[in-house]
């Protein structure tokens, strides 16, 4: 689990008297890329690690396959489908059925065109166009029920970490959606008369008479009937307005770094972090570009001397939905060899998993 590894994370840290630039755990296997090179001094204690999760079908597991080291699943108590359901063989095979008759029904429908193309359209034709159809379809069908591409896929803690130094204030924002709703005068009624002993008199029957004017031709009459009862008797009837819960927004979080090197590694080791989330955050095809296989998923933690910084926010799983990044600062300018004085980056990161009550207790 996430937590898992960041209590590994954390032993790791608390093994090592500071941070340094590419620094190597070789007890975990740990890798992680800083900036500044003096981060973890006593000036730079407060930094945001970023792990990395690779997808289980990427490119990036089978080439590297010694940086794998664990399997990331959803959080229990998040609204989405448990990791578990996802993968069960129940929906699984579910999906790919559903593929399976889509790929028959387009290939039925391929050899139908091909057969009226060059001009096979006697009955018996079309009866062997039928049959070979369905066939072509049915094999198609198993093929995609049972292609690795559609098979689920895991999500896999990497080696490859990047710590940077916090320079903005760490925020947060919470969005409900709510959305106003009219419930309507006869709901309202229905309301009123349950809780009534005295049923459809007085106020509730003319309430009753007022909302059934409202309907078109009623009485046999034209017009807005409710609309002149209302102007004659100065009343309008209450629509029953409440505030209705619909959904929770996916939290974003932004990140700003001013990128200053002092020397020719620090260049080198902005020049990597750049690289490494412009790696991660695009998708990969697959071998005959005919799929996309999801990028990469980033587990973000605030840190303070070394250990999780349990006073701000913790985050769900994100991926990195925005990247910015400006070379040579506001008035462009160089070192002598090229290289940018100056970097300035921006993140842009979206959860992939929706807060519950029962995630705000466990500090999110």
């Amino acid at each position: 689990m996430i937590d898992d590894f960041i209590s590994l994370q954390d032993q790791a840290l608390r093994d090592r008297d500071s941070i340094t630039p590419a620094l190597g755990f070789d007890k975990y296997n740990i890798s992680t890329t800083t900036y500044p090179s003096d981060l973890g001094s006593p000036d730079l204690k407060h930094f945001v690690l970023f792990n990395i999760n690779v997808r289980g079908k990427s490119k990036f597991k089978k080439q590297n396959n010694d940086k794998i080291i664990g399997t990331i699943k959803r959080d229990p108590s998040s609204a989405q489908i448990s990791q578990e359901a996802l993968s069960s063989s129940t929906l699984s095979n579910t999906t790919g059925v559903a593929a399976g008759v889509g790929a028959g029904v387009a290939t039925t429908a391929l050899a139908s065109k091909i057969a009226k193309s060059i001009g096979k359209t006697g009955s018996t034709s079309q009866v062997v166009t039928k049959a070979a159809g369905a066939l072509a379809g049915a094999v198609a069908g198993i093929a995609v029920a049972n292609s690795p591409l559609l098979q689920p896929d895991t999500l896999e803690r990497i080696t490859d970490a990047i710590a940077l130094h916090l320079e903005s204030p760490p925020t947060v924002k919470y969005s409900m959606n709510y959305s106003n709703k009219d419930l309507g005068t006869l709901v309202g009624l229905l309301g009123g008369l349950a809780s009534s002993k005295e049923g459809l008199t007085g106020e509730a029957a003319a309430a009753f008479g007022m909302a059934a004017a409202k309907v078109p031709g009623m009485f046999g009459l034209t017009g807005d009937l409710s609309a002149a009862l209302g102007v004659s008797a100065g009343v309008a009837l209450n629509p029953f307005k409440e505030t209705v819960f619909e959904s929770v927004d996916f939290r974003s979080f932004t990140f700003k770094y001013k990128f200053m090197p002092k020397n020719l590694r620090e260049t080198e080791t902005i020049k990597n972090i750049i690289q490494t989330f412009k790696y991660h955050m695009h998708p990969e095809m697959s071998e005959n570009k005919i799929f996309f296989i999801y990028p990469s998923v980033f587990n973000i933690t605030y840190y303070f001397d070394s250990a999780v910084n349990t006073y701000f926010h913790q985050f769900r799983p994100c991926v990195l939905e925005s990247m910015d990044v400006t070379y040579g600062g506001e008035q462009f300018s160089s070192f002598r060899d090229g290289r940018p004085t100056e970097v300035n980056m921006s993140l842009v990161f979206r959860e992939t998993e929706i807060l519950t009550r029962e995630s705000i207790e466990k500090g999110y």
